[in-house]
């Protein structure tokens, strides 16, 4: 009999195996728990734990890769989810509650990717942009209502 498994348990799963140095079988639960979530989400735009899951999974498998030494391959999902999170804010009409959780996601993703630049080098014209980007949302007050 065939279970399946709720993209919190696969991320867990997956956890298990980056904790046990199990590269492959992390990245492939990873990709697993992002399509499932990827699949929820687009039928739930604003579903705060989706977008936060999400992103998660798409940092742990940045961490993956940075873990194995694969420093462009783990920029690409930092990049990924900090674009996607970009496009939902400029996108607007957003309900407050969700808008409000938004700009905590850009601060997530764009602080995870201004991290990663300081142990790895990025192109000064991206590196400048997100910097930008930064004080930008430093001086953003989203306020929920």
């Amino acid at each position: 009999m065939y279970i399946v498994q709720s993209w919190k348990e696969i991320v867990r799963h997956g956890n298990q195996c980056f904790d046990q140095r199990r590269w492959y079988d992390a990245q492939a639960l990873y990709y697993s728990a992002i399509e499932q979530l990827e699949r929820l989400w687009s039928g739930d735009k604003e579903n705060i734990q989706l977008m936060m899951g999400w992103i998660a999974a798409m940092h742990n498998l940045a961490s993956l890769y940075e873990e194995q030494g694969r420093e462009k391959s783990a920029l690409q999902p930092l990049m990924t989810s900090y674009k996607t999170i970009m496009t939902l804010k400029a996108g607007g009409s957003l309900n407050d509650e969700f808008s409000y959780y938004v700009t905590k996601a850009t601060r997530i993703t764009l602080l995870a990717i201004i991290e990663f630049s300081k142990k790895y080098p990025i192109c000064d014209c991206c590196k400048a942009g997100l910097e930008a980007s930064w004080q930008e949302l430093q001086t953003t007050q989203n306020v929920l209502h």
